[in-house]
């Protein structure tokens, strides 16, 4: 972790941890979390998106404490987007399971539901990874969740085009990230889960 990125997350943290507020439900992930609304789904609710853009699953142990810090009584976790490509199967899933563990050694009370990764479009879009690799790593995760016995959140399925293989263009800008129109089925998703 570079000097500048870990001044950046110590000021963050240190941001929570004056402002001494606890949340109902933290979003925990990387630019997908980030560009979510998710407020807007629990007006009720107290919400924190702890999105960070181009965020590793080691950035997101790197920045557990901020989770810890807000004590929520609901954590959704999404991660591994950015490492799909430069971890082996095997670093992946020993670094899921680190975060996992990291996670719910300092949340004991909290209810955690691990959504996977969504796919990409790499037929219309260069994009660096493929969906056949993200199924791999989906299954990673879903095994860390079960062997936790934690909420596996299939969204991976939810945005897939018509062939079921692709991330649709109609719900992407990029071929990795959403349209902020096609948050909303994560939105339903996770509004059934709560």
């Amino acid at each position: 972790m570079s000097l500048t990125v870990e001044k950046c997350i110590q000021a963050w943290t240190n941001s929570l941890r004056q402002m001494n507020s606890k949340a109902d439900i933290v979003f925990f992930g990387d630019s997908l979390t980030y560009y979510g609304d998710f407020s807007s789904v629990f007006p009720d609710k107290v919400v924190c998106n702890l999105g960070l853009r181009g965020d590793t699953i080691q950035g997101m142990i790197d920045r557990v404490n901020q989770v810890i810090m807000l004590e929520p009584k609901y954590v959704f976790i999404m991660a591994g987007i950015n490492d799909v490509t430069s971890l082996s199967i095997k670093s992946f899933k020993k670094k899921y399971l680190l975060l996992i563990e990291t996670l719910l050694k300092g949340l004991s009370g909290s209810k955690f539901y691990i959504q996977n990764i969504l796919p990409v479009n790499s037929t219309d879009f260069d994009v660096s990874c493929n969906n056949e690799h993200i199924e791999i790593c989906n299954r990673c995760i879903k095994e860390v969740a079960n062997d936790k016995q934690l909420f596996y959140v299939d969204l991976f399925s939810d945005y897939l085009d018509l062939n079921g293989f692709q991330l649709s263009n109609k719900f992407t800008i990029d071929g990795i990230h959403l349209q902020s129109t096609a948050y909303c089925r994560w939105y339903k998703k996770i509004a059934e889960i709560i």
